[in-house]
């Protein structure tokens, strides 16, 4: 590790085409004044040191200095440096000032588990009290830079507005470029950290006037381990993990190892959930003394399998796995799921046994998924780790990979709840060998996945995963449960000191366009909107309903989430006041109640969203039904169900193709009404509506979806 002093970083800097002052380095107070004479006007003085960086804090910086105090201010320096003790001080820089400006901060760092990553923002000595900052991971594109300038924003930056024909924006797209780009300063150079701050943009230039940087060792860094790969070898990547993967969910054998004769084991349940399920293929089970399972023939051990098989599920105890993955590795296995615990995740002595684990996997050309796994769901290939009781009735393109058996196992019954078609749920453990990008990898190529889900908790596979979501065109939704704070260790940069919390998670997100959630029901939400409607053009809601308090609280939710209740056209207004009478307002959001959407031939719901639709000035739209008070003035529960039903019929005769809608059907948690949510749901997510218990669910999940905010 090399630590560049400020006059050569901006030498290194120079050469990629960044802008930077011409600082020299003046050893001694003759020198000092010698150069600023040079600079034809005040100039800029600080400390040179490798153990400095941030110079201000130590008396170590001064400006607007005439050249006639050069030779004495370089002494106050030196003075004020070496007061302070052990430092190794080589001089002071001297270089012309700049005039005042917008100052900001453009950086980079190596992270440990994102790998090359970038940051823009806020500069000056409060960078990091402000935390007004983004970051993207390297390499960047065109598209990333803008990015990270529009979030950001104009203000930050001194932009007069954020578009590529503004010569602020696109100067400061070229430097993001030439720090973080393919080619960059960061790649091509192998910087640990770097800290151009600040960058003043002064009229309609922009110049750099400090910089800080770290070198690493090359052969210290594998970029590959963090995605960092040719379009060619993605590809080739891409087609060797899926024929890899695919007897994870479309066996044609399969041995269970460590399979039980006796019923409620795990070993006995695991066999009876893929006979149950009428898996078509061949089912072995390995037991070292009975004959025959649940109907399966049994052989006391994989080498005396009678064939080879291409999926093997392991229930055995963690010391013994090690010795039965190289038997199956023996006979052919391509894919074992170990479903064993005790690993890593348990004790020093199961850290050796994954250790063991993965030189298996690099030895042999089997994968392995886990340990510490629960099984596995396939609705093509009837695989199941849950009885067949339980197994979604609707089946279709959504696959669901998780780290938590316990969400696994969730999103099997969830989903048949929710009328959501389920077509894969993975329980994947800890990945000791198949990591997370390994298997969006294989969900990109795969023809029954439409929308690709993730529960995750480790933090090791980051880099890697986020650049391959990059290229996944299917709609991914990641919930992550632990969030990471591992900055680079004694960060000597704003940059890496401010690199290693969930908003490396969140801009990461955000640059692979995937949406990040933060519960079990988030997740599911968004899955039903995805389903539902996908992706939304703008953040201008259109809500309608009953109950003036509910409308008020989905107000402070739109703001929250970055969402705001659209200005309805005139067009609009005028035809909305046809439902306008006494009690009801027709602003959005629009309080009317149930009965004031309806004449003498039924409820006309459809109505009002069809205006809504026709609306320019509308992105989207939620209405809210409240079923406590269709119920309370029903005469009685069936007439109340009636009612409901009528109210469902309404909102199905609408066009939804091509609108983002959602219905809210408030109940009020008696059984007659949940039962009628549940039912009510997949009808009208058949039709492109997507239901929600609550308007602020519905509000969260629209925000999830825009294109402008989409994490």
């Amino acid at each position: 590790m090399a630590i560049l002093l400020e006059h050569q970083a901006k030498a290194l800097l120079k050469r990629y085409g960044i802008p930077v002052t011409t600082p020299r380095l003046a050893k001694s107070a003759k020198s000092a004044e010698k150069f600023a004479e040079e600079c034809d006007g005040k100039v800029a003085m600080k400390i040179a040191s490798m153990d400095v960086v941030h110079k201000a804090q130590i008396g170590g910086v001064r400006l607007n200095i005439s050249p006639n105090d050069a030779a004495n201010v370089f002494h106050e320096i030196m003075s004020a440096s070496i007061s302070n003790d052990n430092l190794d001080i080589e001089g002071v820089i001297v270089e012309p000032m700049v005039d005042p400006g917008k100052e900001i901060i453009i950086g980079g760092v190596f992270n440990p588990l994102f790998g090359p990553t970038i940051m823009l923002g806020s500069g000056g000595t409060h960078v990091e009290d402000l935390r007004n900052v983004v970051f993207r991971l390297a390499p960047l594109d065109e598209k990333d830079a803008f990015d990270m300038i529009e979030e950001i924003g104009a203000v930050t930056v001194g932009a007069k507005k954020i578009n590529k024909s503004d010569k602020i924006v696109n100067t400061l797209v070229n430097i993001l470029l030439s720090v973080g780009g393919s080619k960059g300063v960061l790649l091509s150079e192998t910087l640990r950290e770097l800290d151009i701050n600040p960058l003043i943009i002064s009229g309609d230039s922009i110049i750099a006037v400090d910089a800080h940087a770290v070198k690493l060792e090359k052969k210290a860094v594998t970029l590959s381990k963090y995605g960092i790969i040719s379009k060619g070898d993605y590809k080739k990547l891409e087609k060797h993990t899926f024929e890899a993967l695919l007897p994870l969910f479309y066996p044609e054998c399969i041995a269970v190892i460590g399979a039980s004769a006796k019923p409620g084991k795990l070993g006995f349940r695991i066999l009876q959930n893929l006979v149950d399920g009428r898996f078509p293929g061949k089912i072995y089970a390995v037991h070292p003394s009975a004959e025959c399972i649940y109907g399966c023939p049994v052989f006391p051990s994989v080498e005396k399998l009678p064939e080879s098989v291409d999926r093997a599920i392991i229930a055995i105890t963690a010391e013994n796995v090690p010795e039965a993955l190289i038997e199956c590795a023996k006979k052919g296995v391509r894919v074992a799921q170990i479903l064993t615990a005790g690993f890593s995740e348990w004790s020093a002595d199961g850290e050796t046994l994954t250790d063991t684990i993965k030189d298996i996997a690099k030895t042999t050309r089997m994968r392995i998924v886990g340990p510490n796994t629960i099984g596995a769901y396939c609705a093509e290939g009837r695989i199941s780790m849950s009885s067949h009781r339980h197994l979604p009735k609707k089946t279709g393109g959504i696959t669901f990979i998780s780290q938590s058996g316990t969400y696994a196992w969730d999103m099997i019954h969830r989903s048949k709840v929710q009328g959501l078609p389920l077509g894969k749920s993975l329980s994947c453990g800890n990945c000791s060998d198949v990591k997370p990008s390994d298997y969006l990898i294989f969900s990109a190529r795969d023809r029954d996945t439409d929308i690709v889900a993730m529960y995750l908790e480790s933090d090791e596979d980051a880099g890697r995963f986020f650049r391959f979501a990059n290229n996944i065109k299917k709609p991914l939704v990641l919930f992550k449960g632990g969030r990471s704070s591992a900055g680079v260790k004694v960060a000597t940069s704003h940059t890496g000191a401010l690199a290693g919390d969930y908003n490396l998670w969140k801009s990461a997100g955000r640059q692979a366009d995937l949406k990040i959630v933060d519960s079990i029901d988030e997740l599911l939400d968004v899955l039903l909107a995805i389903r539902a409607f996908g992706a939304i053009p703008g953040n201008r809601i259109a809500l309608f309903g009953s109950g003036g308090g509910v409308s008020v609280v989905a107000a402070d939710l739109a703001a929250t989430n970055n969402m705001e209740f659209a200005s309805l056209s005139e067009n609009t207004k005028n035809h909305l006041e046809k439902f306008g009478v006494p009690g009801t307002s027709v602003r959005n959001p629009i309080d009317i109640p149930v009965w004031g959407l309806r004449d003498e031939k039924g409820f006309i719901f459809h109505e009002m969203i069809d205006l809504l639709i026709q609306d320019p000035n509308v992105d989207s739209i939620i209405t809210y039904i409240e079923m406590n008070s269709v119920f309370e003035f029903s005469d009685d529960v069936r007439a109340g169900i009636d009612q409901m039903d009528s109210i469902v019929e309404s909102l199905l005769k609408t066009n939804t193709k091509g609108v983002a809608i959602s219905a809210v059907l408030r109940s009020a948690g008696d059984k007659i009404q949940d039962d009628f949510l549940r039912t009510a749901r997949p009808r009208f997510l058949a039709n492109g509506i997507a239901v929600y218990p609550t308007t602020a669910r519905a509000i969260r999940s629209h925000a999830k979806l825009v294109k402008t905010n989409r994490i």
